[in-house]
């Protein structure tokens, strides 16, 4: 690793270890108004995240005057700072606290999965605040495996694994050699298997429409639930007002089955996709605009 890339990541390690220990020792309420202010503050500095996220969300609404566009930008980064807030403070949340903090509905959806005794698959976006959803899993007693790809620096990999195992939220490492054993370790122990879908990164996906274009979309989520037969629910964690939050479970989906596999699994996305994009559109100052979401095209591939 080249010596300036190495500082760089060495600042940002050392800094965010300074952000942590500074923000366990606020109030958590005030902690997160802090973090929605800082996050605001981010959205003016980096230029470059601000006009990617403002491109994105004129494609995606062209309809909204530029006023609003704006609007929903600021707030998206206010958002992820209250995130990144409730995050590091992950410990200070607890069994007695969670239900004042998170209310989730539909949770008779998974006692019905759990009952067919094949796990089950749960399929979200970066919506809200996801990494407090799967805490709030944790802490209601649900064995939860989350499988995500490791960040760059492994020491930050390091502080997030340990920050999401305090509440049992197990991380499945996307590209380790066991992947696929741990991954059905999980399901045959009735455990859930947790897969955000809604990002473009390197495993094997499909191309399926996400707000009129298409988007290069992880298919791994169709592919093992039509192989293992495992329920699949949907659900979303969304930020009120009160900076509280509302997790709603979606009834289980029947996956499309037609016989034709490749067929099917792309169909089956296109469906899980078209649940997370709806979801955004009700609330979408709580996804991550500033990520490249239709980074790559059919096009450019053949």
């Amino acid at each position: 690793m080249r010596l300036k890339k190495r500082l760089v990541r060495g600042t940002i390690y050392y800094g965010l270890k300074i952000v942590v220990f500074i923000a366990y020792l606020i109030p958590l309420n005030i902690g997160v108004r802090i973090g929605g202010i800082l996050g605001r503050a981010v959205y003016y500095v980096l230029h470059k995240e601000r006009q990617k996220t403002l491109r994105n969300l004129r494609f995606a609404f062209p309809d909204k005057d530029e006023d609003e566009i704006r609007r929903i930008a600021c707030a998206c980064f206010s958002n992820l700072g209250k995130g990144l807030i409730e995050l590091i403070n992950l410990p200070k949340f607890n069994k007695e606290n969670i239900n004042k903090i998170v209310r989730i509905e539909g949770e008779e959806y998974i006692t019905r999965a759990l009952e067919k005794k094949k796990g089950y698959i749960f399929i979200t976006g970066h919506i809200g605040s996801w990494e407090l959803m799967g805490a709030a899993f944790g802490m209601k007693g649900y064995k939860v495996n989350v499988i995500a790809a490791p960040l760059y620096d492994s020491r930050i990999n390091e502080l997030l694994i340990k920050q999401r195992a305090f509440h049992n939220v197990r991380v499945i490492q996307r590209g380790a050699e066991d992947v696929k054993r741990e991954i059905i370790k999980a399901l045959h122990n009735n455990e859930s298997l947790t897969m955000l879908i809604d990002q473009d990164t390197k495993v094997p996906g499909v191309f399926v429409d996400f707000f009129g274009r298409k988007a290069y979309t992880p298919s791994g989520a169709a592919s093992i639930a039509m192989r293992t037969g495992a329920p699949v629910l949907m659900g979303f964690i969304k930020r009120l007002t009160d900076n509280t939050h509302k997790i709603q479970i979606k009834e289980p989906l029947r996956l499309i089955n037609s016989g034709n596999k490749d067929a099917d699994i792309e169909a089956n996305t296109a469906l899980f996709t078209k649940m997370i994009e709806s979801e955004i559109k009700k609330d979408p100052d709580q996804w991550v605009w500033m990520h490249n979401r239709w980074k790559r095209s059919p096009e450019r591939l053949n």
